[in-house]
């Protein structure tokens, strides 16, 4: 029997399963109503992560990214509570993150 030593990926502060689940969460958004700025990061969020170019992908990334960190300030200034779209913007931020180191080409390695 043939026995092979591969070597996990381990991300120290993330949990792969946890992160899935975040994701398919911020995916199932549609159906809660929202606002336009809300409906507006999550499309940018979505395309990223439905990227097939390689090349087009980071650039989404980056598009997404400077939306969700906008809206993020924009609640931070607004009244209310938002705290269920504050986790939201931190769980896309933090995929958004694992899905630019998977997706970097090893030459390209930050």
């Amino acid at each position: 029997m043939w026995r092979f030593n591969v070597p996990r990926i381990r991300f120290p502060s993330l949990d792969a399963s946890r992160i899935f689940l975040k994701m398919k969460h911020v995916l199932s958004l549609a159906s809660r109503p929202g606002s336009r700025a809300f409906a507006e990061w999550r499309a940018l969020y979505v395309a990223a992560l439905f990227e097939k170019d390689e090349d087009r992908m980071m650039e989404r990334i980056d598009e997404a990214r400077r939306a969700l960190v906008v809206r993020a300030r924009e609640l931070f200034l607004a009244n209310g509570d938002h705290q269920q779209e504050r986790s939201d913007i931190d769980d896309a931020l933090q995929f958004l993150h694992v899905l630019e180191k998977c997706s970097l080409r090893p030459h390209a390695v930050r």
